[in-house]
């Protein structure tokens, strides 16, 4: 009994051969960076920066497949029908496929250089493990069918299935942190979730509570809550849209890919970021982006009255100057 538990037939083997071809084939793909900018009289067309963007598009596919196949199966266990457990495979396969397409993009999406790297390696991982992982429950879920007398087989395929699951979970969070900050999904929690997590989220009152500069006070009260509302979910920690960080005072100084001073103090005109989100609503260049909410016309005036004033961050406890950090 315990020699035919282990008897695959060759329709198995087949299963194990696509994730031997998903593992194989995602290596080479794993240290792939965007390709250099083509000269403009090339006229080459690259795909890989158009369909890298259709990774948050496709994303959901999978996710939504992966659950509803959990929730089959978990009704499946209530009340056992031969045509659910069909529907299940089916859901599946479909999760396997948009799977493999919103993995392919997002390794694309990786290659751009605009996100935290340690926490882009773990979205990577887990993500890559969502594709891995619903091959070995399809293909343990049919070896559990042909051996319906024997359970083992059976609870194996559903804690597979669970895992898959659990690494869609933990994926999705992962991407959530790249995409809108680490802090975006408890910012507003009431303390005692926030005291639960660990966050450290202070509040107006608590962080400008010891500044007594009056330029100092300037940046915590007004200045870094429309940054932190409108920006750092592009130019923050997790995430560096264009090589730009505006969380740290000499990364915000000096700029981004464009090689301008993102921040000129006492000379807004100069400013990068002035420049940027005084752009029309329709430009291709206009930040917030299209999509996001864009600064207010007192938001837009706060930053500049700032930048004028010298561009004081609180870490630096004074005016920043071009001289001490020089432009990028």
């Amino acid at each position: 009994m315990v020699t035919s538990a282990f008897k695959l037939g060759s329709s198995t083997w087949r299963w194990f051969l696509i994730l031997g071809v998903m593992i194989v084939g995602t290596f080479p793909m794993l240290g792939a960076e965007a390709p250099a900018a083509a000269p403009a009289a090339a006229r080459i067309f690259h795909w890989r920066p158009f369909l890298a963007p259709f990774h948050a598009v496709v994303l959901h596919f999978p996710i939504g497949f992966v659950t509803v196949a959990f929730l089959l199966e978990a009704y499946r266990m209530v009340r056992p029908s031969d045509e659910i457990r069909r529907v299940t495979v089916m859901v599946l396969w479909l999760g396997l496929l948009t799977g493999i397409v919103s993995a392919s993009f997002g390794l694309m999406r990786a290659g751009s250089g605009e996100y935290e790297a340690r926490m882009l390696e773990l979205h990577k991982i887990y993500g890559l493990g969502v594709p891995i992982a619903t091959v070995l429950t399809l293909a343990i879920q049919r070896v559990a069918h042909r051996n319906e007398a024997q359970r083992g087989w059976t609870a194996c395929y559903r804690s597979v299935l669970t895992g898959t699951i659990a690494l869609v979970v933990i994926a999705g969070h992962y991407g959530g942190n790249l995409t809108h900050g680490s802090k975006y999904l408890v910012e507003n929690a009431p303390e005692f979730v926030r005291d639960f997590l660990d966050e450290d989220l202070m509040t107006e009152t608590e962080i400008t509570a010891g500044a007594t500069d009056e330029k100092t006070r300037l940046y915590l009260e007004k200045v870094q809550p429309v940054l932190a509302a409108k920006c750092y979910s592009c130019h923050g920690q997790e995430k560096q849209k264009g090589g730009y960080r505006l969380d740290k005072p000499e990364l915000a100084l000096k700029g981004g890919e464009s090689g301008n001073a993102g921040i000129k103090p006492g000379d807004p005109i100069e400013s990068q970021v002035v420049r940027l989100i005084l752009l029309p609503p329709n430009h291709d260049d206009v930040m917030p982006p299209e999509g996001k909410q864009p600064l207010t016309s007192d938001e837009i005036m706060t930053v500049i009255d700032w930048i004028r004033s010298g561009a004081v961050f609180p870490e630096s406890g004074a005016a920043l100057t071009a001289t001490n950090h020089p432009p990028g």
